[in-house]
């Protein structure tokens, strides 16, 4: 609409998008306009390979999303491929003529659950507290669900199957953070190792800590 327009042009001065460009064609239909906003494309998938290959890989490597531990699983995926495209995202938000910044995915719950997740972390904000902000996102699962649709997302299952696909339940973000500390010490130490300076950690901290 064009309230919501307005409130976009005046609260949001960049926009994070960590979609693949198969996504943003598919969803391209349901425009309604430019956003007054920069916007940063950023897919963390490898853009040389199809959204439908990358799901069909990590299908075939993990399972189903809603099987326990495979979400997780799919998680750390999401970091060893997208590490680069990660701490590009994080470069921009250590940049405080970007602010303020809308970070978005296709559900915004997963990789920008995890940029989040990792930024909070490196903040020093619990996991507790992390997982919790994380799951909030259940709260509008069917607001989710008629979004998918009205983009030509196909999905498929049973009705139950497909909610417990796109749950967001805190032991998952739990598991993502150990098993990045597991491999690279902390988030901040993941991050660095995919080119992230400390002085870009230190002024991310100085935007976003009180």
């Amino acid at each position: 609409s064009e309230s919501d327009h307005a409130w976009f042009e005046d609260r949001i001065e960049t926009v994070i998008d960590l979609r693949h460009p198969d996504e943003v064609e598919q969803a391209a239909h349901a425009r309604t306009g430019e956003p007054g906003a920069r916007i940063v494309f950023n897919s963390i998938f490898p853009v040389g390979q199809t959204m439908e290959s990358m799901v069909d890989e990590m299908n075939g490597l993990y399972g189903d999303a809603a099987v326990a531990g495979a979400g997780t699983q799919r998680y750390l995926h999401f970091a060893k491929v997208g590490g680069a495209r990660f701490a590009d995202a994080v470069r921009v938000m250590a940049d405080g003529e970007n602010y303020p910044v809308l970070i978005n995915c296709t559900a915004g719950k997963d990789r920008t659950g995890l940029l989040v997740g990792m930024v909070m972390d490196v903040l020093g904000v619990s996991d507790e507290e992390i997982a919790s902000e994380y799951e909030r996102s259940n709260a509008d699962i069917d607001g989710l669900l008629l979004y998918l649709q009205s983009i030509g997302r196909v999905l498929e299952g049973t009705a139950a199957e497909i909610r417990a696909r796109v749950e967001t339940p805190a032991d998952r973000m739990v598991g993502f953070l150990e098993g990045l500390r597991a491999e690279h010490g902390s988030s901040a130490g993941y991050l660095q190792s995919h080119g992230v300076a400390d002085a870009e950690l230190e002024a991310l901290t100085e935007l976003l800590v009180e």
